[in-house]
């Protein structure tokens, strides 16, 4: 049993040059100690690096979960 439920919401998106960020929050239901689905919540930050072929690609990743969570 692994991660269900995952949203995420999008709460601004910047671009500058081949470089972009996103920053947003989420939620999901993930397994507890007992394996039981727990409801988890936090924030994120992905920057995007655009690639030769004009895609984006992701570049970094980096989530916190909200206290208490």
């Amino acid at each position: 049993m692994g991660i269900s439920q995952l949203a995420l919401t999008t709460l601004e998106v910047q671009e500058s040059g081949d470089f972009a960020y996103e920053s947003g929050t989420f939620s999901l239901k993930a397994p507890g100690k007992d394996s039981k689905l727990v409801d988890a919540a936090g924030k994120y930050v992905v920057v995007w690096k655009k690639g030769q072929d004009g895609g984006w690609k992701l570049y970094r990743d980096i989530w916190n979960s909200d206290p208490g969570k």
